[in-house]
């Protein structure tokens, strides 16, 4: 293995308040369990033909270069997150020989650079190899720390990758210039907006995961279930309600929860990047909040009707994103919340399919009599809470991550949670009106659980 060393040069450094987003994730960090970290999002990139060494490292130092976010460390300084720019200085490149062995060289360089620390004085959060075969680079790979970028912003870097790798930097805005535009009149009010819904839709409700179990033991469970079944199953779903892919599964994940919990009302808090927001496509940075979203069903409603009403509820949840965490933290306490009780509590959902790596780097064998694989998973790259669910993969194969903390639910409801959405799905799929209910469902849910 050798090491190159990239030089970039964009001017001071700079530090200051950190954004909305990253004083989100922080504040994630700090209130969630901490036995199992956030590791980083290590995406892989495939070298197009005819580059040589000396073209990749050269894009990989005008990407550093003119994306702030890759120079942007956040840190805890005297009680108060900030970030810090790194304004000039270079790093170090693997370039690493595959001698025949692709695949395993990729994948042994995703699991060392996953795990590598990258925050820190002194430290970018973002560390970069080149996989080559006789001397040719064939892939990139990126491991970025999740407290400078979201999974979003692995979108919009691989998306310049693949494209021309001219970028317009004058206009990509910078976590320098995120924060300055949060210490505004607009978004001030914009956040006022956002703090007044989340109060109104959680402000009684009573949700399911605000205390901890008594003796429970504190700790984590995390499991992956993967389906190239419940992939084409969301595609025709998605077909037949004419809503799409994204508010089927959030219908499917709404009725799961509501089925294991027993309930009719079911408070969810969805994980959004903002990208919606026309002023943030090309943002290289964490702007990752929860919005709030509550889901309410009778037994004799139709599947098709809870996708319907929950399309309409997601838009409202998904503007809503966006918020001061001192200035919510505030208003929840002046209506008798601790915030504690309810930032978390809640299973919180992130939509993150698309360019985006998933938990296994390829689909898993099905289990004996199933028609997906369920596994035990040792890291957690998605923004999470006490009972977390993530869904990445894309038309092919669908994986559903899970994880809960053991101080607030048993380790099994992991295991239950994927299950609960998969059997929504499946059959939700191939049932007849009466069976697509949800009471129906609720059902079908419960067998399948019990079987476990």
């Amino acid at each position: 293995m050798l090491r190159e060393s990239v030089l970039f040069d964009e001017g001071e450094d700079w530090e200051g308040p950190a954004t909305w987003g990253q004083q989100s994730f922080w504040d994630g960090l700090r209130r969630y369990d901490r036995t199992a970290w956030y590791l980083n999002a290590a995406p892989v990139w495939e070298v197009p033909e005819g580059r040589e060494i000396a073209d990749v490292l050269r894009l990989i130092g005008r990407a550093v270069s003119g994306f702030e976010g890759l120079r942007t460390d956040v840190r805890e300084v005297a009680g108060e997150v900030r970030q810090h720019v790194c304004g000039r200085g270079s790093f170090g490149v693997d370039v690493i020989e595959a001698a025949g062995h692709l695949r395993e060289t990729v994948a042994a360089t995703v699991r060392r650079l996953r795990v590598q620390p990258l925050a820190g004085p002194e430290q970018l959060p973002f560390a970069a190899a080149v996989v080559t075969e006789r001397g040719r680079p064939r892939q990139v790979v990126w491991s970025l720390s999740h407290l400078s970028v979201d999974a979003s912003s692995v979108r919009t870097l691989l998306g310049h990758l693949d494209g021309t790798g001219a970028w317009q930097l004058a206009t990509n805005r910078s976590p320098r210039e995120q924060y300055q535009l949060e210490a505004g009149d607009r978004l001030r009010t914009v956040s006022e907006r956002s703090v007044r819904v989340w109060t109104a839709t959680f402000g009684d409700v009573d949700l399911p995961f605000a205390h901890p179990r008594r003796d429970s033991a504190p700790g984590v469970a995390q499991q992956v279930l993967t389906s190239t079944a419940a992939a084409g199953r969301l595609e025709d779903l998605a077909g037949r309600t004419g809503a799409g892919t994204a508010p089927v599964l959030l219908a499917s994940v709404a009725l799961a929860v509501g089925a294991l919990l027993d309930s009719c009302s079911v408070p969810l808090q969805l994980v959004t990047s903002n990208r919606h927001r026309l002023d943030g496509a090309d943002y290289l940075g964490v702007l990752a909040q929860l919005g709030p979203l509550l889901a309410r069903v009778t037994p004799d409603q139709s599947f098709d009707e809870i996708v319907a009403q929950l399309g309409r509820k997601s838009m409202r949840a998904y503007n809503s994103a966006f918020w001061s965490p001192r200035a919510l933290d505030a208003v929840l306490r002046d209506v008798g919340r601790e915030p504690d009780e309810v930032l978390g509590a809640a299973c919180t959902f992130n939509d993150v399919r698309g360019d985006f790596p998933g938990p296994l780097p390829h689909p898993g064998t099905p289990d004996e009599g199933r028609d997906f694989a369920l596994r035990p998973l040792d890291w957690w790259p998605y923004q999470g809470g006490r009972c977390s669910l993530a869904a990445v993969g894309g038309s092919h194969v669908l994986q559903l991550a899970a994880r809960v903390d053991t101080a607030y639910l048993p380790a099994q409801t992991a295991e239950q949670l994927l299950v609960a959405v998969n059997t929504v799905i499946r059959v939700a799929h191939v049932g007849d009106g009466r069976e697509r209910a949800v009471g129906a469902l609720y059902e079908a849910v419960a067998r399948a659980t019990d079987a476990l």
